[in-house]
């Protein structure tokens, strides 16, 4: 069954508008700056919403232009987490950023209708998911010298792909000395790094099904409110 947490979501990335990835990643850093301070190291959130800007090829002048502007920021962005049902067991969490709660509830209800699901109770799709932390790496080390490397770690899933791609799933806990490690081995590189939800278990939709889920995603992606969804699909 397929995992390809991030190599597959970098794929659907070049698909979309760089623009509208951008305005959600500054809406991000702002509101990270904004609740927790400017200081990257002493706020986990804006830390992460930064190392996403730069892997996404935000320009170092609008990340730190966000932060800087964030005190004076006059928009009071709610984060707001969507916990969903879909059919045939599908689960999905969807994260927003909004000045406009009504508006947004009302965008994911249409796109809900689409999928054929509905909101569910607090907690009761979080539950099937973990947050981890998730590798796409490009190198010419085998999955055994890499794990080598990395022995001191809680590494809790890796698995190789076609050119030198190797996805791997370690503890949060342990993600930023895992990152520190592999940005030192030679011939190896980043393609994309990230804590995020993913599910404790996968399923496989039926074809219309499929189709509806990829109906609810690109109508969430086009969504200035809506930051990101998980899904607990297999494809």
């Amino acid at each position: 069954m397929p995992r390809k947490h991030l190599i597959a979501s970098q794929n659907n990335k070049k698909q979309q508008d760089n623009a509208k990835i951008w305005m959600k990643l500054a809406r991000e850093i702002r509101a990270a700056a904004k609740t927790g301070g400017p200081n990257i190291d002493a706020n986990p959130r804006l830390k992460a919403a930064v190392e996403k800007a730069l892997q996404n090829n935000l320009s170092k002048e609008s990340i730190e232009r966000n932060i800087k502007g964030a005190q004076k920021d006059t928009d009071n962005l709610e984060q707001q987490i969507y916990e969903i049902y879909g059919p045939s067991g599908l689960s999905v969490i969807l994260s927003a950023l909004t000045d406009n709660p009504g508006r947004t509830r009302a965008n994911v209800n249409a796109a809900l209708a689409k999928l054929h699901g509905q909101i569910a109770k607090t907690n009761s799709v979080l539950m099937n998911f973990s947050i981890k932390g998730i590798f796409a790496i490009k190198t010419k080390l085998t999955i055994d010298e890499l794990i080598e490397k990395l022995i001191d770690f809680s590494i809790e899933d890796i698995n190789d792909y076609e050119n030198n791609e190797i996805e791997l799933i370690c503890s949060k806990n342990d993600y930023y000395s895992i990152k520190k490690i592999i940005e030192s081995l030679p011939d190896t590189s980043i393609i994309a790094s990230e804590i995020k939800y993913i599910p404790n278990s996968y399923i496989e939709l039926g074809a219309e099904e499929q189709e509806r889920l990829n109906t609810f995603l690109d109508m969430t992606s086009a969504d200035d409110d809506v930051q990101w969804v998980v899904t607990n699909s297999a494809y």
